[in-house]
């Protein structure tokens, strides 16, 4: 029977363990998830930035063959 409790009391405490790496492991994915996440923003406002810069050389191009 000591056995038993022996063996199960090592199963509790890998479970244990496991638990604690998964949290950590979870929390360094979250952190990861963020940093992309701000990345991704930084990159779409420079893409925005960049088609209203595109946009409006268009603009200036056209009146400046409009007014030739």
């Amino acid at each position: 029977m000591d056995d038993l409790y022996y063996h199960l009391e090592a199963q509790i405490k890998a479970l244990i363990q496991q638990c604690e790496q998964l949290k950590q492991s979870n929390l360094k994915l979250k952190q990861v998830k963020s940093m992309l996440i701000r990345e991704k923003e930084t990159f779409i406002a420079k893409h925005n930035g960049a088609v209203a810069q595109i946009e409006s050389m268009l603009a200036r191009l056209k009146s400046i063959e409009k007014s030739q």
